[in-house]
């Protein structure tokens, strides 16, 4: 199994802990910035570890729906991560309206976690890391 798989699951069970760790706020804001900052950081790891010039530009990869798919999809999970911080913040002031507006943005961001992630392994290279 490849080592962005590996990484990406473990990313996952992690965000499992932190919604079980829900009632201690402190604790699970700070689970779930670490979540955020995995979903930032991981482009980079990729970039750095894959030979993106090959795949995108000499194999034409470039030109293929998955791969803008999958951009797109990134960047709605980033949009998530900073509407779900920002109703986070209200409920940390104290704002219980904000309450149902953080719980649906967690299935969404839980949901697009999970297309990001499916897409990204359709366009694992065979025999690659």
């Amino acid at each position: 199994m490849p080592q962005s798989v590996v990484l990406v699951l473990a990313s996952f069970v992690w965000m499992g802990m932190a919604y079980l760790a829900r009632r201690r706020r402190a604790l699970h804001a700070g689970m779930m910035g670490a979540v955020a900052a995995f979903d930032l950081a991981f482009p980079v790891y990729l970039y750095l570890t894959h030979d993106w010039w090959r795949r995108l530009i000499e194999q034409q990869e470039i030109l293929s729906f998955l791969v803008w798919a999958h951009f797109g999809l990134g960047l709605l999970l980033y949009t998530l991560h900073f509407m779900q911080i920002r109703a986070g913040l209200r409920l940390w002031r104290g704002d219980q309206a904000a309450r149902g507006e953080h719980r649906q943005l967690a299935l969404g961001l839980l949901a697009a976690r999970i297309v990001v992630f499916t897409t990204g392994a359709f366009l694992i290279e065979p025999g690659g890391s």
